[in-house]
């Protein structure tokens, strides 16, 4: 066995090793943070977006029912 694969299945037991495997599992569980609170920034990107659009489309209706209420009058 490589010392990889010995890390990876627990086997070497000094205090470095271990170190290191409780180090890699930090990093693996860093990582794995990172890439959520990427897809919650990706998610509410496109809520913003979604929003916005909704909003400007609300503004044209609002604008265009005042401008029929303004030639009414």
């Amino acid at each position: 066995m490589t010392v990889e694969e010995l890390l990876e299945a627990g086997l070497m037991l000094d205090p470095k090793s271990m170190e290191i495997t409780s180090l890699r599992k930090m990093v693996v569980r860093l990582r794995s943070e990172a890439e959520h609170h990427q897809n919650m920034s990706n998610f509410y990107r496109g809520e913003v977006k979604q929003v916005k659009e909704h909003l400007s489309s609300i503004r044209q209706k609002l604008a265009r029912v005042s401008r029929m209420i303004c030639f009414e009058e």
